[in-house]
């Protein structure tokens, strides 16, 4: 499977594969929990303090070598917490969708970085990932001076996986 091909085809709006070992962790973001300006700090075992320290979370993603980055783009959204919310969940679920099609193809050992706390998969914000960095490292704009709203998760996963299979 191509992964990238395959999430582009899906209607993720860009997608690439990085080295986990090129993810940047920042413990201060933790903070960004803890201010639980989403509300789920506390109440979602996705989220802290139930997911783990930020040093247990690291370690849980740094366990796989590669990192499949998956964007989706609201253009021109008008800012309304409701549109930002539903914009989330659907790049989860199509998260979720590719992540499903991987295991269907023989990858069962796979880590979702959701957008938000999602089921059971933990945000990028629990796992104190810089998206801006991550962003960088793969060719992909995070901010701009435009209106859009960029959003992002992650399929991290073993090595033996990133090369197409036939």
């Amino acid at each position: 499977m191509d992964l990238i091909k395959e999430a582009l085809s899906m209607g993720f709006a860009d997608a690439a594969i990085m080295d986990t070992k090129d993810l940047v962790f920042v413990p201060e973001y933790r903070q960004f929990c803890e201010d639980n300006l989403c509300g789920n700090y506390n109440l979602v075992p996705a989220c802290p303090p139930a997911c783990g320290t930020v040093e247990e979370m690291q370690a849980k993603a740094l366990k796989y070598e590669k990192a499949l980055v998956l964007q989706t783009v609201l253009k021109d959204p008008i800012m309304d917490p409701v549109l930002f919310k539903q914009a989330k969940h659907a790049q989860n679920i199509l998260t979720e969708q590719l992540a499903r099609q991987m295991q269907e193809a023989g990858k069962e050992d796979i880590l979702i970085m959701s957008a938000g706390p999602y089921k059971n998969c933990s945000c990028m914000s629990a796992y104190s990932v810089d998206a801006q960095k991550m962003a960088d490292a793969v060719g992909m704009v995070c901010w701009a001076d435009d209106s859009d709203v960029r959003f992002f998760t992650q399929i991290l996963f073993h090595e033996d996986y990133s090369k197409p299979h036939k």
